[in-house]
């Protein structure tokens, strides 16, 4: 199977003009803390969902709504210099303008510690494209990918 999608390279200030979120979560010290008190998310594994908040993984951000993620954004790839956004927004959120918000915390955080930070989607993911254009990204190229 081939498949692509757009990358995007993520600016050092990121364009992020949007309504002001419900609150925010960071993987800081006290943002780690209060997400341990999380509903975790029915689509996240248990033991992903705690290597997430325990900082194991890179830096995340996500916006919270009645104690349970609404939008999160991660490091679901990265290396000694470059990190990849991972977006993910509750089916009854999206549409909201979250996914920016969160994007823009998650690159502040992880700007401090990498060099690139990117933006990828499927050719078939449309919801990601306004999040790209609302941050002010621009498509440097196209990610193929062969899977036998």
């Amino acid at each position: 199977m081939v498949a692509g999608g757009l990358c995007f390279v993520c600016p050092e200030q990121l364009a992020a003009h949007t309504p002001a979120p419900p609150p925010l979560l960071v993987s800081d010290a006290e943002g780690r803390r209060a997400a341990q008190r999380l509903n975790r998310p029915d689509n996240w594994q248990p033991g992903e969902w705690a290597e997430l908040i325990r900082g194991e993984t890179d830096e995340w951000a996500m916006a919270v709504h009645d104690n349970s993620p609404a939008s999160i954004c991660f490091s679901p790839a990265s290396n000694g210099t470059a990190a990849e956004a991972g977006i993910w927004t509750r089916a009854d959120f999206r549409g909201r303008r979250l996914a920016p918000a969160v994007v823009a915390a998650w690159s502040r955080r992880e700007r401090r510690n990498k060099e690139v930070l990117f933006h990828s989607t499927t050719a078939a993911n449309h919801a990601s494209w306004p999040v790209a254009h609302t941050l002010g990204l621009t498509p440097p190229g196209w990610i193929w990918r062969v899977r036998t």
